[in-house]
């Protein structure tokens, strides 16, 4: 191979590469806003998970506690 040769693979490397890190970069960056919206929405139904604990907790008293909290 002659240095004209050498140049062009080298370049044709970089710029695959370039290309590489691109994509890389891109996928990142939509993994990163999937994985908030999934930590928004786990934080979502936490909420509602506690919520209905406390629904049933208030709907399963027993009668005497009733009457005692009155």
């Amino acid at each position: 191979m002659n240095q004209e040769q050498i140049t062009q693979a080298l370049r044709l490397t970089n710029n695959d590469l370039v290309t590489k890190l691109s994509e890389e970069m891109t996928t990142k960056n939509l993994l990163a806003v999937q994985l908030t919206e999934a930590q928004q929405i786990i934080a979502q139904l936490q909420a509602e998970i506690a919520e209905l604990n406390t629904q049933l907790g208030e709907a399963t008293k027993p009668a005497d506690e009733i009457i005692e909290g009155e």
